[in-house]
């Protein structure tokens, strides 16, 4: 169970994310913590701690004299081009997991997918779960730095995955991926495992996509 520290980090970090999102806090606001701690009526520990978060997803960045400031988010084009290199280098993970999988990865899997499929919101603990059901099979790759690359590129976009609710349609979607991959891990199917990852993060895309285009009051001119 999550600390109330946990939890007041987490709405603090949520409040903080969607007001950079809607345009509340422009691209190149400061972030002062005893101001935000004042308007959101939460203490300066959580406030930091969002803080810190949020400049690991790229929404902000710390800048000598200035301190923490609202970033220019990557521009729709760049979340296509990451979702494109996620695409290939998860599909050459996948590729060498095959030769490693154990039964108690296949567990993990399990475990992971059948908690998924209990859930008919996609929110931030889907995403969170389905990152760990992704890291499994990274794992198993041990081609460690190409995960870290793609946990970083994921920190630029999950802002964006988490800024609104779906459908229930869309869990049912992405849980029927897992399933394929699950499977085609088992049976060592090269191709069917690569093409359920592509459906699978093209469909993060639309995702996206879609929350992208919600965000208004931008000031933002490239």
């Amino acid at each position: 169970m999550a600390s109330l520290s946990q939890v007041k980090s987490l709405l603090a970090y949520e409040r903080i994310r969607d007001m950079i999102l809607t345009g509340e806090k422009l691209p190149g606001a400061r972030l002062v913590i005893a101001d935000l701690a004042d308007e959101l009526d939460i203490g300066h520990g959580p406030i930091r701690e969002a803080i810190m978060r949020l400049d690991r997803t790229g929404l902000v960045r710390n800048e000598p004299y200035k301190g923490a400031v609202v970033a220019y988010p990557p521009r729709l084009r760049e979340i296509e081009l990451i979702y494109e290199m996620r695409i290939v280098l998860e599909k050459e993970m996948a590729l060498e997991a095959i030769k490693h999988f154990k039964e108690e990865d296949f567990r993990k899997l399990e475990e992971i997918h059948e908690q998924l499929s209990t859930m008919n919101l996609v929110n931030d603990t889907f995403f969170s779960l389905d990152w760990k059901f992704h890291t499994v099979i990274f794992e198993a790759s041990k081609l460690a730095h190409l995960a870290h690359i793609v946990h970083k590129m994921l920190d630029f976009t999950s802002a964006f995955l988490n800024l609104h609710r779906y459908e229930e349609s869309d869990c049912t979607r992405f849980n029927q991926h897992h399933e394929v991959m699950i499977k085609a891990l088992r049976e060592k199917d090269a191709e069917a495992l690569t093409e359920a990852i592509e459906e699978n993060l093209l469909g993060g895309l639309a995702l996206v996509k879609g929350a992208y285009s919600t965000i208004v009051n931008r000031a933002i001119e490239y």
